[in-house]
């Protein structure tokens, strides 16, 4: 599971925002310095190096190297990774590795990004460098073989990137909500039956009007696209908060009705976590499931 959201301020803040919906693996905020060196599981005789500084939420793999599921660099570009549902997304890469390329496991690939990409433009130019490996190694399958990735930064342009043909595929989103569904152009399409989409979609600005007539009311559930179109119809019709601390209030307000509560009926996934950090303030905020304040972290001084 897992649902995303940008939130911008009049201020000119903006929060990229998450939940993290998934199986307990002790996430806390992280920070990586510059020149970061690790080695990925797929390729673990190849060194990397990390140029840039990382502040965001995972955890550090015992005898491997920090994983990253979501933050922000010293560049200002932030990313995020969520599961994918599409299984079959990731079984058509060739385990071979090409030796002009560097070889990462889907988990890894958040942390090589903010690490060495400035922006979405550079994200978009290194792109070609990447071969992701399925990563056969049991012992780290918690950290998910079908991921895609939601990225921002500073010019508020927001893309999705989905594996595809083995490669990394630039899908653009101008709602500025992802989920887990694998067709952003179908959950889109649904929007229609719950709002009055009156503008073309941009990053910045409204796509909904204030006509209901006819619509139906928002879905319950925790599925993607239930989960996708309460997110969209809340943040549609949200105040525009005047600040980041504003921001903050009433995107966290938005989470809650995203948010998976702890459940026996179902398996140990639950939302371990809310975070998001501000593009402007590059602040992280950490909330994990049992906490009831938000922890503040400032991104360290370079």
């Amino acid at each position: 599971m897992c649902t995303s959201l940008i939130m911008h301020a009049s201020d000119g803040s903006t929060l990229f925002a998450r939940t993290m919906d998934w199986h307990p693996f002790g996430a806390t905020a992280l920070t990586l310095p510059q020149q970061y060196q690790w080695h990925s599981i797929v390729n673990p005789q190849r060194a990397l190096i990390n140029p840039y500084q990382v502040l965001g939420v995972g955890h550090n793999i015992p005898n491997l190297h920090a994983d990253i599921a979501d933050g922000i660099n010293e560049c200002g570009l932030a990313v995020q990774k969520l599961t994918f549902n599409q299984p079959n997304s990731i079984s058509t890469f060739t385990p071979q590795p090409q030796q002009h390329k560097i070889q990462l496991a889907p988990f890894e690939v958040v942390t090589w990004l903010l690490g060495n990409c400035q922006s979405i433009a550079d994200v978009i130019t290194q792109l070609p460098k990447i071969q992701l490996i399925p990563d056969l190694n049991q012992k780290h399958a918690i950290f998910g073989q079908t991921l895609h990735y939601a990225i921002t930064d500073s010019t508020g342009q927001f893309i999705n990137l989905i594996p595809q043909n083995e490669q990394l595929i630039v899908i653009d989103n101008p709602i500025g909500v992802v989920t887990n569904a694998p067709n952003l152009n179908k959950e889109i399409a649904k929007l229609d039956q719950f709002l009055d989409l009156t503008v073309p979609p941009t990053h910045l600005n409204a796509i909904a009007g204030d006509d209901f007539n006819g619509k139906k009311t928002m879905p319950g559930g925790f599925t993607p696209s239930a989960r996708f179109i309460r997110t969209t119809i809340l943040k549609e019709h949200a105040i525009v908060p005047a600040n980041e601390q504003d921001n903050l209030i009433e995107t966290w307000h938005i989470l809650n009705s995203v948010t998976v509560p702890k459940s026996r009926q179902r398996s140990d996934t639950y939302t371990l976590y809310r975070s998001a950090v501000d593009l402007k303030s590059y602040r992280l905020y950490f909330q994990p499931y049992d906490a009831v304040g938000i922890s503040v972290y400032d991104f360290p001084q370079l």
